[in-house]
């Protein structure tokens, strides 16, 4: 075969040229983009939950320890704010510094109150700034739980 004759035939194959090779790397770039912003709200939102899931544990801890002050004496008698701090500041609660936490007790010990059972109302309320792939929010988010302990 002559060699002009392959030339010829090279020149007829077909092939990208520069402009849709470009297309195409743009096209790719954009949803490169959008995948990498997706993984961020992703991340950011498995950390909300955590932080929501770490104010779950420290409210249901109070109150496993105000169920187990309870459960110590008849009456009621342990329950004091003594025994369960009304607040715990930013810092103060061991292993969670982000987080703080208030306990309101509500002693009914001679059941007059809606229930008409002699009882405490066990209130609380966990507090934190989320943290995000933004930094710290200003605003305060919370999780409160209640728990009503009856005498036996």
């Amino acid at each position: 075969m002559h060699p002009l004759s392959r030339l010829q035939s090279r020149r007829g194959q077909a092939g990208f040229t520069l402009a849709e090779i470009l297309v195409a790397c743009a096209i790719i770039s954009v949803g490169l983009i959008a995948v990498s912003a997706g993984f961020g709200y992703g991340v950011d939102g498995v950390e909300a939950g955590r932080q929501q899931s770490t104010a779950v544990f420290l409210a249901e801890q109070r109150i496993e320890q105000a169920k187990e002050l309870a459960m110590r004496q008849t009456g009621l008698v342990q329950l004091t704010a003594a025994n369960l701090p009304a607040t715990e500041a930013y810092g103060s609660i061991s292993g969670a510094s982000t987080y703080r936490r208030t306990t309101t007790l509500t002693l009914d010990l001679t059941g007059g109150g809606a229930l008409g059972i002699p009882g405490a109302r066990v209130d609380v309320n966990v507090f934190y700034r989320p943290v995000t792939g933004r930094g710290v929010l200003t605003t305060e988010r919370s999780v409160a739980l209640s728990i009503f302990l009856a005498n036996r």
